[in-house]
């Protein structure tokens, strides 16, 4: 069960990164959207998620240990909720939504505390 998230991780971010990387500058970019294009910004992004898919490979070795990857993930993703998305949907804030990485997003701020849990219930931390 541990491994879980990691997998999802793996299988979510392979596609993303690739295509966040191998990306043609200036082209919209399919995964933002209506989003302009902002290569400094999207290969900053691309390593970021690079860097989570990394961590979540090696994770599947121990998974247990690396539970603070996942508390790190639901963080970021909850503050960009928050600070992005809810003032916007509010009314409050003019932007766009891109709603494929924001419905993961929300997937993940929803489930992976059930995970993160698990593994500090586990007692081999």
């Amino acid at each position: 069960m541990h491994h879980i998230p990691y997998l999802l991780n793996i299988l979510i971010l392979v596609p993303v990164v690739a295509g966040l990387i191998r990306h043609t500058a200036g082209a919209p970019v399919s995964a933002f959207d209506g989003v302009p294009d902002a290569p400094v910004l999207r290969m900053m992004v691309a390593s970021l998620w690079a860097g989570v898919l990394v961590v979540s490979a090696i994770a599947l070795f121990d998974p247990v240990r690396f539970w603070p990857v996942l508390v790190f993930q639901v963080i970021y993703k909850a503050l960009f909720v928050v600070l992005w998305c809810l003032p916007i949907w509010m009314g409050r804030a003019d932007g766009v939504v891109p709603s494929g990485p924001t419905a993961v997003f929300v997937v993940i701020i929803a489930l992976w505390p059930f995970f993160i849990v698990a593994a500090q219930r586990s007692g081999q931390m």
